[in-house]
């Protein structure tokens, strides 16, 4: 096998890894108003999310955040590292909020002990993501 394939197998199983991921997040905004706040996933299956951390996140930041806040959150996983990525202002103010960090001025590179702790707080309303670059 070339190097070529190999790249192509491995993104295809990491394409694979990702089908949990929604085909569209929604706002904070548009959850809350849902009876029964969701977004469908890469297979068409429903991602519930629990109506106690989407209050919780809303008392984290200002009501005009609440349009701007895509969910669920993503920790992005990078192949190679030992660690995860939070992209986005809000998300990165929220994650700063729970895991009692500085905000960063780029993306929030977060260790496997900070990850474990994010997921127990935000169980429904973060998500793994796995990239390969």
């Amino acid at each position: 096998m070339n190097i070529d394939k190999n790249d192509k197998i491995i993104k295809k199983e990491i394409f694979s890894l990702n089908k949990h991921v929604p085909s569209r997040r929604k706002t904070l905004t548009e959850l809350l108003t849902e009876d029964k706040p969701h977004v469908v996933d890469g297979s068409g299956n429903r991602h519930r999310f629990k109506r106690n951390e989407l209050e919780y996140l809303s008392k984290l930041i200002s009501k005009n955040e609440y349009s701007k806040l895509k969910l669920p959150i993503y920790i992005e996983i990078e192949s190679g590292t030992s660690g995860a990525i939070i992209s986005g202002t809000i998300e990165r103010k929220l994650v700063s909020v729970i895991l009692d960090k500085e905000i960063p001025d780029g993306e929030m590179f977060i260790y496997r002990p900070e990850m474990k702790i994010l997921r127990q707080k935000l169980p429904t309303t973060t998500q793994y993501i796995f990239l390969v670059k």
